[in-house]
């Protein structure tokens, strides 16, 4: 936290309350457009500057934003065994309350199927554990000081390399998707992180198209 000017009178927020942590957001659409707004700062520049009268602080944003919701107002558009009751038009408006530029500082996208009780997980809680904490260290080996999450641009030029086929890859994907600047950041940084899963130095093909996979259609 850094004070400018004047007393310290305003108080912190969950946002900067879950600094170097995580800030989960159930039912996503639902939140004013007001709160869903005023995350693009903190997400985009892990910052945010609260202005008062006679007193500016900024404090730290560096968390993990996790956010969950419904493929449709009812809840049932992409089930298997539920019918949707909802039109078009309800899903499209329930869809219009999250900004291109909100829905632009997220990472990864997941859409998730019906869960039944005979389903198996393919990767145990040991394994993930396991893996996170290899690719935590292979990031320390590198001489990194943020996590690939929140390196920046200049960090990302010299941490998150290519292959000249990935390279390749890279460049015909921001032009068919139309992939903005910041866009392609982050499609770097989750192909930073699994290639690091991966135990690959260099970003490959593979790592790029998986994280290519997870940015939103």
């Amino acid at each position: 936290m850094e004070n400018y000017s004047g007393s310290s009178n305003a108080k912190m927020g969950e946002i900067a309350l879950s600094n170097n942590g995580l800030l989960f957001f159930d039912e996503l659409p639902h939140f004013s457009k007001t709160v869903l707004e005023a995350l693009r700062e903190p997400l985009e520049d892990n910052k945010i500057l609260i202005s008062r009268v006679n007193n500016k602080i900024l404090y730290e944003t560096k968390f993990t934003f996790i956010s969950a919701m419904n493929p449709c107002p009812c809840g049932n558009l992409l089930s298997s065994v539920k019918e949707c009751r909802c039109n078009e038009l309800e899903i499209q408006r329930y869809k219009n309350r999250l900004s291109e530029p909100f829905l632009d500082r997220i990472d990864l996208y997941l859409v998730m199927n019906d869960s039944f009780n005979d389903s198996k997980n393919k990767v145990t809680s040991k394994e993930l554990h396991e893996n996170v904490i290899k690719a935590f260290i292979k990031q320390k080996q590198r001489g990194q000081k943020e996590l690939n999450g929140k390196l920046s641009d200049e960090e990302i030029k010299k941490y998150c390399i290519l292959d000249e086929e990935s390279l390749n890859i890279l460049e015909k994907a921001r032009i068919n998707y139309q992939l903005s600047f910041r866009s392609i950041n982050k499609v770097l940084k989750v192909a930073r992180t699994i290639a690091d899963l991966n135990d690959n130095e260099i970003i490959t093909k593979n790592d790029l198209l998986q994280s290519l996979n997870f940015r939103r259609r």
